[in-house]
């Protein structure tokens, strides 16, 4: 318990220290970095990971997020031709169409497959319910993140803006 609470510690630890102000990177900047610590800490938290696990997990995980990576910008390139199209006000074909859906799909079959994979894989790793812990944690974090918002959000009040009383 302690080791596992010093490595939740340094993981914070070392996160505060990339997530200080920097150079900010395309959209959304130095938030990505933050995001992805809070995503790990969350999964670390979810999947009640030990020291030695985490240790071995991160590294493969990571290699499974270059891997989707790579595959969601393939996925990207195959519709550049078609929003150039689009773009100059050119009808396009249903062939075309049917042919784009078809290698959408293949592409989601091939990202599924390669979630799957590193599921299994991960077996060498986690136990076979932190294997399924991970494989609802996607869903799990969103559900979080949606209420939180929703927790947040407060619809206006009927009657616009009421005007407060000067104590003055």
């Amino acid at each position: 318990m302690k080791k596992t609470t010093l490595f939740l510690a340094s993981i914070i630890g070392i996160g505060s220290l990339f997530a200080q102000p920097g150079k900010l990177r395309g959209p959304g900047g130095q938030y990505d970095e933050r995001m992805e610590m809070m995503r790990i800490w969350k999964l670390t938290e979810y999947l009640e990971l030990k020291e030695v696990q985490a240790e071995k997990f991160f590294p493969s995980m990571r290699a499974h997020q270059k891997q989707v990576m790579e595959i969601r910008k393939e996925e990207k390139e195959l519709f550049t031709p078609l929003y150039k199209k689009v773009k100059k006000g050119e009808d396009i074909s249903k062939a075309e169409a049917n042919k784009l859906l078809k290698k959408v799909a293949a592409f989601e079959q091939k990202k599924s497959n390669t979630r799957i994979d590193f599921i299994k894989k991960s077996g060498d790793i986690l136990n076979p319910t932190q294997q399924v812990k991970l494989l609802m944690f996607d869903g799990h974090m969103k559900q979080q993140v949606r209420d939180r918002m929703q927790d947040r959000y407060q619809p206006p009040k009927r009657g616009g803006m009421k005007r407060r009383k000067n104590r003055f």
